[in-house]
């Protein structure tokens, strides 16, 4: 069960990832490494409240190297990007541990269906998925027509 919700945010991490990288410039060369802004230290700070068997700051690392363009700018870019993607990421998953929102399709309002937004599949719920939580049907159908995905 644990290996199965590590990859399911490494997954989440890998798109969110490309995304991220999309918005740099793609001929900027690295000035701070990613690995050398997220130290043990910090990673730890964050992860404090994560339990034991939350994915570790290695297996954040090799997704995050994955993607050059992630974290590549200058400095300070480059910790602002990252600080910004730790300070979502961190509430959304309680510290890279949830990859699904807790309670997912149990919720009340886990259709998160909104018709005046656009259709909604009656077999699918919208409820929040990923480390950035993507919930909705119209966030759904924007995430899916920008990467080609119908499911």
């Amino acid at each position: 069960m644990a290996s199965s919700n590590v990859a399911k945010i490494l997954l989440g991490l890998i798109v969110v990832g490309t995304i991220l990288a999309g918005a740099l410039p793609k001929n900027v060369m690295a000035q701070s490494p990613v690995s050398s802004i997220v130290t043990q230290e910090f990673f730890d700070g964050i992860m404090n409240k994560a339990t034991g068997d939350c994915p570790g700051k290695n297996a954040f690392l090799n997704v995050a190297n994955s993607f050059g363009q992630f974290g590549s700018g200058s400095a300070n870019q480059s910790k602002r990007e990252i600080a910004a993607f730790f300070a979502h990421v961190s509430h959304e998953t309680r510290s890279l541990c949830h990859i699904e929102e807790t309670g997912g399709s149990s919720l009340e309002n886990s259709h998160y269906c909104d018709l005046s937004m656009g259709p909604c599949n009656p077999s699918k719920s919208y409820y929040g998925r990923g480390p950035l939580q993507l919930t909705w049907n119209y966030n759904y159908i924007g995430f899916g027509n920008a990467y080609k995905i119908d499911g």
